[in-house]
């Protein structure tokens, strides 16, 4: 690791511990649910990071953390948001001073389910984790040849030199993981570090609109659902992303089955259920479509990724059958975990030590 990489990794730990912060905060407030579920996110992201050293430290993947040039891109990129971000909040704060005797938050749309359309709109961003995929297998690709492109350029002592030191040219799925890193890196600080505006000083939170698609009990200590997704994301990337092309295939696969479950149970379930799970929100019938659109969207991945590498027949219809398994069954728990967080991390897992036999 370089010394950019150890201040991101520094940076990292430290959004960490504010997490942990919150959780015990939850805890002192008495909010069971958002204490478990910020434990449990807080101590993956923790853990993931030490982990990911180890595998760096100990020669187990050729793949770094992250690696020139996209170290040099994140810490730009936190030099910059951080103060705009804070200026954000200080004309939130000049705006709440000058308003603050006239006018009150509206909190009429507070109910104890969000009414459909912002249902809809929340599971339709959780769209946005595909574009992972996309990177992982397209455009990492064309990212990787703009940059090859760009090094002619440059006297042969240089490119030469980026292309020994940090694998451009010889392994393509390499360098398209440290673009994913920082990519998934960059919006998980984004999103923490706005988070815990929102839940430290929820009055000086710039943007009070995104508040519309979070569920009632998420509104107080509980670190949101996209928190959950990003550390969900990020997580299962640093742990299991180095051991090419297993990790990717189950990466890309786990998170698809995941988002197009999730939405499949969450809008099919409140649409057409009527049969209640225990005494959950949930239905029978949520449960039934999630597993089913879940698996079929893990068949169709492994359909896709199997154009560029070859995946047994066994393979394809084990590894699906057995995350749609995993899949209903964390569904039907109802855990006080964000299941956007346990939905990929538990899968993934699972699925990569699986895929180690059936892929290997």
């Amino acid at each position: 690791m370089n010394l950019l990489s150890i201040i991101i990794t520094c940076i990292l730990y430290l959004y960490g511990i504010i997490s942990l912060y919150i959780a015990l905060l939850a805890k002192k407030k008495n909010e069971k649910g958002a204490f478990i579920n910020n434990i449990v996110n807080s101590l993956i992201l923790i853990t993931s990071i030490s982990i990911n050293i180890t595998i760096n430290a100990l020669n187990i993947s050729d793949i770094g953390f992250i690696v020139f040039p996209f170290d040099i891109f994140m810490i730009i990129f936190i030099v910059f948001f951080l103060p705009h971000f804070s200026f954000s909040v200080y004309r939130e704060k000049q705006r709440y001073k000058l308003l603050e005797k006239t006018i009150e938050e509206d909190t009429s749309y507070l109910t104890e389910e969000l009414p459909f359309k912002y249902e809809l709109y929340r599971k339709i961003t959780h769209l946005v984790v595909l574009g992972i995929a996309f990177f992982y297998f397209t455009l990492g690709f064309l990212v990787q040849n703009i940059f090859v492109y760009i090094l002619d350029f440059f006297p042969s002592i240089i490119s030469d030199f980026f292309f020994s030191i940090y694998n451009i040219e010889t392994n393509k799925m390499i360098f398209t993981q440290y673009l994913v890193v920082f990519l998934v890196g960059v919006s998980l600080i984004g999103l923490l570090t706005a988070d815990f505006v929102r839940i430290l000083k929820p009055k000086l939170y710039p943007l009070k609109p995104v508040n519309r698609i979070l569920r009632k009990k998420e509104r107080h200590m509980r670190l949101g659902p996209h928190i959950s997704m990003g550390i969900g994301c990020f997580s299962i990337i640093l742990l299991y992303g180095p051991f090419q092309p297993i990790g990717p295939f189950v990466i890309c696969t786990s998170m698809t089955m995941s988002i197009f479950g999730d939405m499949a149970a969450n809008l099919i379930g409140r649409k057409f259920g009527s049969n209640k799970i225990r005494r959950t929100k949930k239905t029978y019938e949520g449960l039934f479509a999630g597993m089913s659109v879940a698996y079929l969207s893990g068949v169709i991945t492994l359909l896709f990724l199997n154009q560029l590498y070859t995946i047994n027949l066994l393979a394809l219809i084990l590894l699906p059958l057995i995350g749609t398994v995993i899949i209903g069954i964390l569904d039907f728990l109802d855990l006080d975990v964000d299941d956007n967080l346990t939905y990929n991390f538990v899968l993934s897992t699972i699925l990569f030590f699986i895929s180690i036999f059936l892929l290997a």
